[in-house]
C-alpha cells in the first residue's frame, strides 16, 4: 500500500491509479519506486492514472505526472491519463507549450479501449489515443 495512492488491477496488463488527498506531489521519490515495484509485481504493461479528483493541474503536479511517466517509459510502461477535469485541463494547457508526454483519455472506458490499440503497436507513447 502506498499513502495517497490507490491502485487497482483492471486487466488487460492494466492499473488504474486513483491519487488521494494524502499524495503529495512535492516528494515523488516517496512514491515512484514503490510505485513501479507495484507495477512490477502485477507484470503491468499499463498505468491509467484517473483525475477525476483531481482540482487542479499545477507545475509540481505536472512535474509529479512526468516524473512518474518516464519512470513508466523506462521500464516499459505506458501511461495513460483519463477524467482531466476542464479546469484541470484548462490550467495545465497554460503551463505547458507542447503536448503532454503521456498519452491522455477522456476517461476511463476510453483509455480502457486506448490501451487495446496500444498493446498491438510499438508507437503511442507520449501521443493522444
Amino acid at each position: 500500500m502506498i499513502p495517497g495512492i490507490h491502485l487497482t488491477p483492471i486487466g488487460d496488463d492494466s492499473v488504474l491509479l486513483e491519487p488521494g488527498d494524502g499524495l503529495d506531489p512535492t516528494d515523488p521519490n516517496a512514491y515512484l519506486v514503490p510505485l513501479l515495484a507495484f507495477l512490477q509485481k502485477k507484470r503491468a504493461r499499463f498505468l491509467i492514472y484517473d483525475l477525476k479528483n483531481v482540482a487542479l493541474i499545477d507545475r509540481v503536479y505536472y512535474e509529479w505526472m512526468t516524473a512518474m511517466n518516464s519512470l513508466c517509459l523506462i521500464s516499459g510502461i505506458r501511461m495513460v491519463v483519463a477524467n482531466i477535469r476542464p479546469y484541470a485541463a484548462f490550467a495545465l494547457s497554460q503551463l505547458i507549450s507542447d503536448d503532454p508526454p503521456f498519452a491522455c483519455a477522456l476517461d476511463v472506458d476510453s483509455a480502457r479501449q486506448a490501451i487495446l490499440r496500444l498493446a498491438g503497436s510499438d508507437t503511442g507513447a507520449g501521443t493522444n489515443p
